[in-house]
């Protein structure tokens, strides 16, 4: 994979801010929760303009997420019930192959194909993710995929923990 970008989540954030950056260690994006009911975060570019969102629906048995990117619906992602938990995504066709909880997954295409790996880096004093992908158009559909797949997680660790 050609490209790569890092998410460092800030140490002491109470609704979750991120940082985002590239290769070169430069802020590419920036990431902000917001209190809500429906959990709710944005992302920024590095002129500051809005340029992604995702936030739960309210009224969904399970976590499920809508994606919008320059202010266009882009798709959703949703946790499904079964004995070991599963993401179904209406997002470009994506799928997720791996361990999700776990910060360690793919993303396919819809032929099956690698277009990102995900892992979660160690070695950090506060949490630290990589995206690792070849194709710079979709560089934001998949900080955001990564994004709501991240605030799933919270969602069942949250549930599970009441």
């Amino acid at each position: 994979m050609n490209h790569s970008l890092y998410i460092s989540q800030k140490f002491f954030s109470l609704w979750g801010e991120y940082n985002v950056e590239n290769n070169a260690g430069q802020t590419v994006f920036t990431v902000r929760g917001e209190p809500s009911i429906t959990r709710r975060q944005s992302v920024f570019d590095d002129s500051g303009k809005q340029v992604g969102e995702l936030h739960k629906v309210l009224l969904s048995w399970l976590a499920r997420f809508e994606i919008d990117i320059d202010g266009q619906p882009a798709g959703t992602i949703q946790q499904k019930f079964g004995f070991r938990p599963k993401l179904e995504l209406e997002y470009f066709g994506w799928s997720v192959q791996g361990n999700v909880w776990g910060w360690n997954y793919d993303v396919r295409d819809a032929q099956g194909q690698v277009i990102a790996q995900i892992r979660k880096e160690i070695w950090h004093l506060t949490d630290h993710y990589a995206i690792h992908y070849d194709d710079p158009r979709n560089r934001l559909p998949l900080l955001l995929l990564a994004l709501a797949i991240d605030c799933i997680s919270d969602s069942s660790a949250m549930a599970n923990a009441g």
